[in-house]
């Protein structure tokens, strides 16, 4: 047991004013009566003095049983479980959520404050890890000591990025020992769990694009809270353009649009109501080239490079005479596998005539193509589409259909720790595919599935979800540990109402 406002405690000299007052000295006042008959009523007084006097020490007790419980509430009281073993680890949400503000403290302060109240309960040699929780949750420290730990929690920070659940999953199955998560979301994986935080009334914007067909801003707003709420979105350059009112319930979406943009090239959207979390009342849709999501191609190959050009929310680069690849480039299209080879790691690529390994022999003859349902190919008539012999691809792991012939899978996509990847073993010169009025549409669907139909390259915009990943936890269900605190302030507070009702009814049958 501890407390949390422990100067809470000296509430409780004041508990000697009630002893004080109790005992106060009565003064006796001396006072002629004309009619002894009088004295009949004193004697039935002094037959029931006996039982009011006893009636007032309960009072005084009940009296100093509820000064207590409010010195205590005030004291707030906290039980925190013993931990036992010798390694455990703290997963802190770093995600932007805990950006959020109440009573003039961000939740990320009152995260870092429940793990320095923790640390205080461990013994000194205990070992201890430390998690970032967020997009790309990482080992902050490992094995460290509680002091280690304290000087590393001053530099930490919190990010603009969502929490990508299945990352910090398989970071806490890699360590040991007992796994406490402190957050404001209410999320379990098996793990202890430490809420900080009430209920997240916001409203915020989780996503904005630019159409460059109808020059118009699309941007969709959510209200996070559970009651209803009237929204005022403003567009601003360098002052207010439009200003729109909408009515959202509770955690409702809804889309808004303004026109007439492509005379400036920054475009600022902002909610002007406040709320708990501000990084998500601002938007940023920045136009022209720059901002435009970049794709580098590795090959030759005219009929995808036409499409790709006349695509106008991406700026398409090509590999030249086999130079370094000094820039960053948010998609990478590679014609032979052996290219993506100095590629980075982490990158989202689409392999063109894949290799061997990818490989599942060979169409002897031409061959339809059919359209699995996907986004990729909604609403685009395929019926009419055939190829030449080309190769078939393996079925992988995580990977689902677009394309296929003769019932095997020719155009596969998925993700590989993360990263987009799609395969395809077709040859664009030997497919009528791409002399189609639907190709280009094809090829657009495939880069809107690649940024997540996102047109615009904006950093510290706000995510377009909080939370992604599936919810599962790391343990076996029946190994589900409790909440670790359990805190006393409101428990108190229902007590001293309590005896307060029972003090009275006390103190009427004293008087």
């Amino acid at each position: 047991m501890k407390f949390l406002n422990p100067l809470g405690l000296l509430l409780g000299l004041l508990l000697s004013l009630i002893i004080l007052l109790h005992f106060k000295k009565k003064q006796i006042i001396e006072k002629k009566v004309s009619n002894i008959s009088i004295w009949d009523e004193v004697i039935k007084e002094v037959e029931g003095v006996k039982s009011r006097k006893i009636n007032k020490y309960l009072s005084l007790i009940l009296q100093l049983i509820v000064g207590g419980c409010i010195v205590l509430s005030f004291a707030k009281p906290l039980w925190v479980q013993d931990f036992k073993g010798e390694e455990i680890t703290f997963a802190i949400d770093c995600s932007i959520t805990m950006k959020s503000v109440e009573n003039g403290k961000n939740h990320f302060q009152m995260a870092k404050e429940k793990i320095e109240n923790y640390m205080e309960e461990l013994e000194d040699e205990k070992r201890i890890n430390m998690v970032l929780c967020k997009n790309s949750s990482s080992i902050y420290l490992k094995d460290a000591k509680k002091e280690e730990v304290k000087k590393a929690m001053d530099r930490l920070s919190c990010s603009n990025e969502g929490l990508n659940i299945d990352y910090l999953r398989e970071i806490l199955k890699s360590l040991p020992g007992e796994k406490i998560i402190v957050t404001d979301k209410d999320i379990s994986l098996g793990s202890h769990r430490i809420k900080v935080g009430n209920q997240f009334e916001n409203v915020g914007i989780i996503h904005a694009n630019y159409d460059y067909y109808t020059d118009t801003i699309l941007c969709r707003i959510k209200n996070y809270g559970k009651s209803k709420k009237e929204v005022f979105v403003g567009l601003y350059d360098d002052q207010k353009r439009d200003l729109k009112r909408i009515s959202l319930d509770s955690k409702e979406e809804m889309d808004i649009s303004f026109q007439g943009l492509e005379d400036h090239k920054k475009w600022t959207l902002r909610i002007e109501n406040e709320d708990l979390l501000k990084e998500d009342n601002i938007f940023t849709v920045n136009l022209g080239e720059d901002h435009k999501r970049q794709v580098l191609f590795i090959g030759e190959n005219l009929f995808l490079e036409k499409a790709l050009l006349s695509i106008p929310f991406i700026h398409v680069e090509k590999e030249r005479n086999k130079e370094p690849i000094n820039k960053r480039y948010d998609l990478y299209i590679v014609e032979k596998e052996e290219g993506a080879q100095k590629l980075p790691k982490d990158a989202n690529i689409w392999y063109i005539n894949p290799g061997i390994a990818q490989v599942d022999g060979k169409m002897k003859v031409a061959a339809m193509m059919k359209a699995i349902d996907s986004p990729f190919s909604k609403d685009l008539d395929m019926t009419k589409v055939y190829t030449k012999p080309i190769s078939y691809l393996k079925d992988q792991e995580g990977y689902r259909t677009i394309l296929q012939a003769n019932g095997k899978p020719i155009m596969i996509y998925g993700k590989e720790k993360m990263q987009k990847r799609i395969y395809t073993s077709i040859d664009f010169n030997k497919t009528n595919l791409v002399m189609m009025p639907d190709f280009p549409i094809f090829i657009e669907n495939i880069m809107n599935w690649f940024f997540d139909g996102g047109k615009i390259n904006v950093s510290n915009n706000p995510p377009e979800k909080l939370v992604v990943g599936e919810m599962k936890n790391i343990e076996e269900p029946k190994e589900i540990k409790k909440i670790l605190e359990k805190d006393f302030t409101i428990i108190l507070a229902a007590l001293a109402l309590l005896f307060m009702v029972i003090e009275w009814e006390v103190y009427k049958r004293a008087a």
